[in-house]
Parts: structure tokens; C-alpha cells; sequence
């Protein structure tokens, strides 16, 4: 029996206050019990029933939050949902979990219910990092048609802990639901992020200071080809404290906007305290001084400290110890070795600014929402006779006239009080380049042996770098052999690893059978593209397709045929491009002189297509790797 969604909304109803009311935790319905399908997402392996959480406060002013899940296994796959971990903040004992609880009910063939619940003893507490704990527990008995459900509650010191909402996660949720109450004389903002599809419910009550948000029937999102940060594609609202009312009437307001936030972080001594230390590095400093051009000052000084300064942990804006200790101990967290980076240069007398960036996984920056929550990390921008250079050395090493692969056509924000303001880090010249040179010869017994020179240029030569740091054959598989099983390779040697001004050479033998089909043998022209199949087969896409940066591709390939042998026939030249020019690709080939000449050319003059192309860039991918794999059938002459 499929489960039909009105059935079980007729239980889901509005309270007097606008919230809609769910059953008392452990009270099943039978319209649950019937669910075997979600609807609206089919191919979901579990979906989310409810999620509601309310959040308040003691007289002592702490955040005090109370969730309840409740879930249904659809699909094998699924049955992982019950595997549960919670994360609180731990550090300084600023949040602790209270009350969990969790049930789990079956039903049985005869129509029988079957309860299990959560041991306490069955709950496990466990340290993730220096910040940060988790309560670990896995529910008991859990198969392919169970319920689950499971509360706790959440104490914070203060509302620092508030966290933004989540409509949405990887599974369908059929019903929302967050209850805010803020502190008395305390200010949030909120910002809702959601589909203009998607329905929200929004309510205040200004006699309590509470605010209730509530979505239904959310598909999940789940990963999907050249995804950016799936963060911003979540149905979700995000909080920041905005501001408060003094005693005496005043009123103090928070980062309310991009020149208060420069404000706040200048005068943070995380952040703005740790500029304008001079932290005693006088012999580069009087090395630099020997430099007239200021390119070349700031080039000695970005490549010592990424070469130099060793980056520990994730992404950060602040520091922990602080610039001085990272540049005595060689040693320190992003924060830290870029704001030591802003020091240096400023003191070697370059123009230099904080700029704060969100890397590419991070989330997408909206410039009328100054909310520093959007960034994750701190880079250096230098400003040289009014060329701009964005360095990070707390990443990959990155020519200077090239930006940071991670924030390549993202937005940031300069830190300063008169030159700050959110720009863009468009990049239309550098890209993803790669120039392949294919020799080989085909012989009569059904093999091809041939040789490759592959050039990478730009970002290709950054990605094949990093490739090639875990190993040569890592980069060999990444790039060449992955997409054809039975190849064999011979002399892979990587050439100009440490001069930036020339492309990444990359060189090797291989052969490969050829397929064969009768009296006929069916050669494969799409040699080392990486584009072999259709990456996009679903029929719905949520996120914008993001590939980093424009593209550019060109593979040339002279293949010589043994005595006697020629095509059946050539593919035709042809040449794809999309309605608006955004992606081209063409191929060209002729047969002279007993050999095959093939040019491949893609070009990618945009790097982001937002979710509403999908359908164009789908099918245009279709008939793009269709004619990429176009065999040419070969035969004898006198057959």
C-alpha cells in the first residue's frame, strides 16, 4: 500500500498560535505506520516525519533547546539513519545535553506493534576535538519499515550557542518546525534561505519575544555533480545577534553592517590586534629591502612564509596563539599565517589589506547580508600600482597573479575602515587549460601503442600539482587511465613541477587493445578527455552546476593505420554549441596518407550554470559525449 500524503497531514493541524501540533513523543499513527514511499522525493531511503526543536531561556539567561526526530525507514540504505550522533560545543563546558531519549516501533505481519527502547547505559559520550564532544548511540532493532524517534536538550551558556535552522538534509522532511524565544531587550536578526516553491510559515509573538518558523513536504538534497557548498541550496534561516537595550535605555547593535563588522574585527585581538606586530624578522624584512620592484618584495616575502610557516588545522578568521608565536615556532593555524603574511608585507611598505573570503565549499556570500558567518578564512589582499594580488599561504601554493583555486568568481570583503567593501574575485583570463599531443599506430593484431604529451596550464597545472604531491601514480590514474580499463602505461615522467611560468608537462607510453567486432575493428577517439559519460542523468537538480573556472581543452591525436587497413567510414566534423554560447566543442578529422588526424577543441566560456539550465546543460552533455565516443570502424581494404 503506498502511502498517500493527505492522510497523515489531517493529523498534522494548526494550533491556536498558528504551530501545528504533532503527537506526544512514542505515540504512533497508523497514516506513519502506512508510509512506504515518500511522495514527493520516491528515490529517498528514509524520510523525516517531523523535526521540531523550541528554543528559551533560564533566569540565569542560558539558551535552553529541546528537539525531537521522528523517522521512518524506507529502504535498506536507510536503516544507517539509526546510528545517531549529537555534537555539542564543550570547550569551557559551554554546552552540555540533557533528557535523550529514543523508541523505536515495528510493526509486525500480523499487524502486531513491537517497542524497543533507548538504554541509557547504551549512550556514549565522546571527545571530537578540543572544542567539540558528541553523544553517540545506536537504536535497537531498526529494519526496512521502523519508526524511529528520538529528543534531547541542549543548554548553552549563553546565545552565543544559538544555531541556525535546518529545514532541509539530505533526507525529505514532511513537517519543520523552529520555536525562538530571545532574550528580554536583546535584538536577532534572521535571515530565511529558501526555494520561492517552498511555502514558510513565519510568526511573532511580541508578548513572549518568540518567533515560529515552519516548512512542509522539503525533498532532500542530496550530492550532485560539480556541486558548490550544499549549504546554500538548504532551506534554512540563519541568526545573528543584531543588538540590545542598555539599563538606562541605550542600545549597543552588533555588526549591523559591512563598515560596523570592519569595526568589530579590528578591534577584535584575534583578529585586528595581531596586525601592525612586528614580529622580528629583520632578515627578510632587510632581504626584501634589496628589491626596487615591489612585485618582487612581495613575491620573496608570500613564497618564505607559505614555504615556511607550517598551516595546522581548518580554515579560520582568528588566531589561537597568535602571529608572533606562529612565525617563532614556524607554525600556526590560516588565521595566523596569513595575518603574520599581512605583518610582513605591510612592513616591507606594500599596500596590503585583510580580506575575508568563503571558500568554495563554504557558501556563497550575498553582499546585503553582513553576517560574518558567511566567511571562513582571512587572505592577504596586495594592491600594487593598482593591480590587485590575492595570496592565501595557508593553501595550496598559488602564483601571485593567479586567484586561490577555492575563491576563483566568489565574492569577499576587505577589512578596512575607509577602503573596506564586499568585490569580486572574477577571473575570465586564467583557466582550466590542458593541450594533449597523441602519437600513435594501430597494429594488425588489434593493438594501439602510442605516446602522450599532456600540457597543463593555469588552475589544470594547480589541480595535476596537487594531484601529483600524493603521487605520480595518483596523477597517472586521476587523469589518464581511470577511464579505460586494459590500458597499460610505460615512462610516465612530470616535467617544469617547480616553474610556475610554464605549463605541467606530463609524458608516457601506453597501449591498448583495440575492440573488435567481426572483421572489423572499432577505435576509440576520445582519449584522455574526462569526458566519457554523461555526468548529469538525474531528471532534478537543486544546486547551480559550478565548475570552479572556465575551461579549455584541446586534444590532438595522429593515429597511423597498419598496411591495408582504413575506415569504413569518417565521422563527420562537428560542432556543438550551446543557445548561448556558453560551452562549444568540436571535432575535426581527417585520413591522409594511411593515417587518421583528430582534433578535439572544448571550451567553457562560463564556469557557473545556475539550477535552472539543468535540463540545456543535461542534454547538451548527452549529445556533447555522444559524439566524443563515436568510434571510427576500421577495415581491410579488400574485404
Amino acid at each position: 500500500m503506498r502511502f498517500v500524503l493527505p492522510i497523515l497531514l489531517l493529523a498534522f493541524v494548526p494550533n491556536a498560535k498558528g504551530q501545528t501540533k504533532v503527537p506526544e513523543f512514542g505515540q504512533f499513527l497508523a497514516a506513519e505506520k502506512a508510509i512506504t514511499v515518500c511522495e514527493f522525493d520516491p528515490e529517498a531511503e528514509a524520510v523525516i516525519i517531523f523535526d521540531k526543536a523550541e528554543s528559551t531561556h533560564n533566569e540565569d539567561h542560558n539558551l535552553i533547546t529541546k528537539r525531537r526526530i521522528r523517522m521512518k525507514i524506507l529502504k535498506p540504505k536507510g536503516i544507517r539513519h539509526a546510528d545517531v550522533s549529537i555534537y555539542y560545543y564543550s570547550k569551557e563546558a559551554f554546552e552540555s545535553l540533557f533528557d535523550i531519549r529514543a523508541v523505536v516501533v515495528n510493526v509486525n505481519p500480523n499487524g502486531g506493534e513491537e517497542r524497543k527502547e533507548l538504554a541509557s547505559s547504551a549512550i556514549f559520550d565522546s571527545k571530537v576535538n578540543d572544542k567539540w564532544s558528541e553523544k553517540k548511540f545506536a537504536l535497537p532493532g531498526v529494519r526496512v519499515g521502523s519508526i524511529i524517534e528520538y529528543e534531547y536538550g541542549r543548554i548553552s551558556k549563553n546565545y552565543n550557542g544559538l544555531r541556525d535552522w535546518y529545514f532541509q538534509t539530505e533526507l525529505p522532511t514532511m513537517l519543520s518546525s523552529y520555536d525562538l524565544v530571545i532574550l528580554p531587550n536583546y535584538e536577532f536578526a534572521y535571515k530565511v534561505s529558501k526555494s520561492p516553491s517552498l511555502p514558510i510559515v513565519v510568526k511573532s509573538d511580541k508578548s513572549n519575544g518568540s518567533t515560529y518558523f515552519e516548512m512542509k513536504d522539503i525533498a532532500g538534497l542530496r550530492d550532485e555533480p560539480f556541486m558548490d557548498a550544499k549549504n546554500d541550496y538548504l532551506q534554512k534561516v540563519e541568526f545573528q545577534l543584531s543588538g540590545y537595550a542598555g539599563s538606562f535605555g541605550g542600545r549597543t547593535r552588533y555588526m549591523t553592517t559591512w563598515a560596523e563588522l570592519s569595526k568589530e574585527l579590528l578591534n577584535n585581538p584575534s583578529f585586528g590586534g595581531q596586525l601592525n606586530r612586528n614580529v622580528g624578522a629583520d632578515d627578510l624584512l632587510n632581504k626584501a629591502k634589496t628589491f626596487t620592484d615591489p612585485y618582487e618584495k612581495m613575491c620573496l616575502i608570500y613564497q618564505y612564509v607559505h614555504k615556511n610557516i607550517f598551516s595546522k588545522g581548518a580554515s579560520t578568521l582568528y588566531v589561537q596563539e597568535g602571529v608572533k608565536d606562529a612565525w617563532k615556532n614556524k607554525v600556526g593555524n590560516s588565521a595566523e599565517v596569513n595575518l603574520l603574511l599581512i605583518n610582513l608585507l605591510k612592513e616591507a611598505g606594500l599596500e596590503v589589506y585583510p580580506l575575508l573570503v568563503s571558500e568554495r565549499d563554504h557558501g556563497k556570500v550575498r553582499e546585503g547580508y553582513p553576517f560574518l558567518d558567511q566567511f571562513n578564512k582571512v587572505l592577504a589582499r596586495v594592491v600594487i600600482n593598482d593591480k590587485k594580488y590575492v595570496l592565501d599561504a595557508a593553501g595550496i601554493y598559488t602564483p601571485p597573479d593567479m586567484y586561490p583555486p577555492d575563491v576563483v568568481n566568489t565574492k569577499a570583503y576587505i577589512v578596512d575602515r575607509k577602503k573596506g567593501g564586499i568585490i569580486d574575485l572574477e577571473e575570465t583570463q586564467k583557466k582550466n587549460r590542458n593541450k594533449i599531443i597523441l602519437t600513435a599506430s594501430v597494429s594488425e593484431d588489434g593493438m594501439i601503442n602510442g605516446q602522450v604529451i599532456a600540457r597543463s596550464y593555469d588552475y589544470a597545472r594547480l589541480a595535476r600539482k596537487q594531484a601529483l604531491q600524493k603521487s605520480k601514480d595518483f596523477l597517472l590514474s586521476e587523469y589518464f587511465t581511470d577511464e579505460h580499463p586494459g590500458i597499460k602505461t610505460d615512462s610516465f615522467e612530470v616535467r617544469n613541477t617547480d616553474n610556475d611560468s610554464l605549463a605541467l608537462e606530463q609524458r608516457f607510453s601506453y597501449q591498448l587493445p583495440i575492440n573488435a567486432s567481426g572483421e572489423y575493428r572499432l577505435l576509440n577517439l576520445n582519449m584522455f578527455s574526462g569526458l566519457h559519460a554523461n555526468p548529469f542523468i538525474s531528471d532534478i537538480r537543486f544546486t547551480d552546476v559550478n565548475y570552479g573556472y572556465l575551461q579549455h581543452q584541446e586534444i590532438l591525436e595522429l593515429v597511423s593505420l597498419p598496411e591495408g587497413w582504413i575506415p569504413e567510414s569518417l565521422p563527420k566534423d562537428t560542432r556543438l554549441i550551446t543557445p548561448d554560447n556558453s560551452i562549444s566543442c568540436a571535432r575535426y578529422i581527417t585520413f591522409t596518407n594511411n593515417k587518421l588526424n583528430v582534433l578535439f577543441r572544448i571550451e567553457f566560456n562560463r564556469s557557473v550554470f545556475d539550477s535552472g539550465e539543468y535540463s540545456t546543460l543535461k542534454e547538451f552533455f548527452k549529445k556533447m559525449t555522444n559524439m566524443l565516443n563515436e568510434q571510427v570502424i576500421l577495415k581491410e581494404k579488400n574485404q
